[in-house]
């Protein structure tokens, strides 16, 4: 089935109308495409950081339940300096 484009006095556009046509068909897909790029580009860095923060709330919850204290013998070393040798006196 074949449309027949016409206008009001049933003949079809001319070429001044193509002329125009083409250029603003051309640009209204290039400014959709863009604007198209643009919104899947904010939909996945939104869901990048909505994954990320879940994995981290996950990470906190599991590690809070497995807190351990660390044990061990330690001995505390000081330096000593003699009197005679002190550069305060």
């Amino acid at each position: 089935m074949r449309m027949n484009i016409a206008n009001e006095n049933g003949s079809r556009p001319g070429w001044l109308a193509w002329l125009l046509l083409v250029p603003i068909l051309i640009a209204a897909a290039v400014i959709g495409f863009f604007v198209f790029v643009v919104i899947v580009g904010l939909v996945l860095f939104a869901a990048a950081v909505l994954i990320t923060r879940l994995w981290w709330l996950r990470r906190k919850l599991r590690n809070a339940g497995t807190k351990q204290t660390l044990e061990g013998e330690y001995v505390v070393i000081r330096e000593h300096i003699p009197r005679d040798r002190d550069p305060r006196r």
